[in-house]
């Protein structure tokens, strides 16, 4: 029943997104016919004031840091591929991630895989069963996927202010909130088959980073267009080290929706920083250290 239901959605899903053939573009009307003055200088200056004011310069200072997560999958959505941790929905994970990198783990505390460590180092995936020293390698796109697209979410508005392109593309209201908005991509600023792009939806009056549109080129499987493009939605507290992070974020498909349409959440809580040994993150000796790079940068 449950490959039936995944194969109807996922046709309906291809079916909805066929006409979407195109890149999705992300810029707003404003940048599209150059209406905006000095929109480089103001989109940097808007970012890197939201990355002052969430304290990301004293998340940039640790080493590492980890997380309790709980992944909460909306109906049959759970079911469809990029569910990055398969059998663990509602169920506690451990995150743990070297800052400033794309390099982590997670462990899973509840369910069928209590115990059972994954990770990435430098892309490259392992696996460590319970109770045992033998690291595997193993080439799950899917989970190195989705620990380093999680780990990315949570540090975002630390890198974004180093991106290649930024753009003011001025404002935008989401449920009766006005945001300012920025664009962020590498490359060149319209739409290219190598490189994502970002909108950016930073709060006027908190200088936070509510919202985050974003667009999938590098999916770990072969998607539509239409379905190459996110919303993240976040909720910051404060943690020990006075840097407001993510204690809840919200997925959902496409541009931003009304708050209960989503296709998934996880939470984030717990969070401790310096806590461990760096060199935990670090098993594979063979494998050299790129910190925040991808392959062939």
């Amino acid at each position: 029943m449950k490959q039936i239901l995944f194969l109807l959605v996922t046709t309906l899903l291809i079916g909805s997104t066929a006409i979407s053939c195109k890149s999705v573009d992300l810029r707003t009307d404003a940048l599209k016919t150059n209406s905006i003055t000095k929109a480089e200088q103001k989109g940097k200056d808007l970012l890197i004031e939201a990355k002052t004011a969430m304290g990301y310069d004293k998340l940039s200072a640790t080493k590492v840091y980890e997380a309790d997560a709980e992944f909460d999958w909306k109906g049959i959505w759970l079911l469809m591929p990029m569910n990055a941790f398969p059998g663990n929905n509602n169920k506690e994970l451990k995150l743990r991630l070297a800052t400033n990198s794309f390099d982590g783990q997670v462990e899973y505390k509840e369910g069928r895989k209590e115990g059972v460590i994954q990770g990435v180092q430098s892309w490259e995936g392992y696996k460590q069963e319970v109770g045992s020293d033998y690291l595997k390698r193993h080439e799950h796109d899917r989970y190195i996927w989705g620990l380093a697209t999680y780990h990315y979410l949570m540090e975002a508005p630390m890198h974004l202010p180093d991106a290649e392109i930024i753009r003011y593309a001025g404002q935008k209201e989401i449920e009766g909130q006005t945001y300012e908005t920025v664009y962020v991509t590498w490359g060149s600023e319209e739409p290219n088959k190598q490189f994502d792009r970002f909108l950016v939806y930073i709060n006027p009056t908190t200088k936070h980073i509510d919202l985050l549109e974003v667009t999938i080129n590098d999916f770990f499987l072969p998607m539509p267009k239409g379905m190459q493009h996110a919303t993240a939605r976040y909720e910051r507290k404060k943690t020990s080290i006075g840097a407001y992070l993510p204690s809840n974020v919200q997925i959902q498909l496409k541009g931003p929706k009304k708050l209960e349409n989503k296709v998934y959440s996880f939470a984030l809580s717990n969070y401790k920083f310096d806590s461990f040994d760096k060199e935990l993150l670090y098993p594979l000796d063979d494998v050299a250290r790129i910190g925040f790079n991808k392959l062939g940068e």
